[in-house]
């Protein structure tokens, strides 16, 4: 989903809310919600979730489906594509020249944030 503004032109947020939509979707496919008691929904008062396996997926997926990402601020997306960031990248063990889908989000995603530290 691109956000357009007036003139037409790309905004950050709509930005991330874009690159979020590939690791939600690996993430989605990659957690296993057959044996789970909450259905899915992260409780982190629950040593089952906390415990599990898929928890810290489980917990980003819970906290990018709510709110929406268009009610979200730039750094909340941010800490989100951080996180995802992060996840995927600890579960890729490609080499530097792949060319998969994923490890090229990956280069999409460290170069947003690292040309977004250049901001602050």
């Amino acid at each position: 989903m691109t956000t357009l503004t007036p003139t037409f032109s790309r905004t950050i947020t709509g930005h991330l809310s874009e690159l979020l939509e590939f690791p939600r979707l690996l993430i989605e496919r990659d957690v296993d919600f057959t044996y789970c008691n909450f259905a899915g929904q992260f409780d982190e008062n629950s040593t089952n979730c906390t415990n599990c396996e898929f928890g810290e997926a489980c917990l980003w997926l819970n906290q990018e489906r709510r709110p929406s990402t268009d009610a979200c601020s730039v750094e909340q997306l941010v800490d989100a594509l951080q996180t995802a960031e992060e996840y995927l990248r600890t579960r890729t063990s490609h080499s530097r020249s792949c060319n998969c889908e994923t490890c090229s989000w990956l280069r999409e995603a460290r170069h947003f944030l690292h040309t977004r530290s250049h901001w602050t």
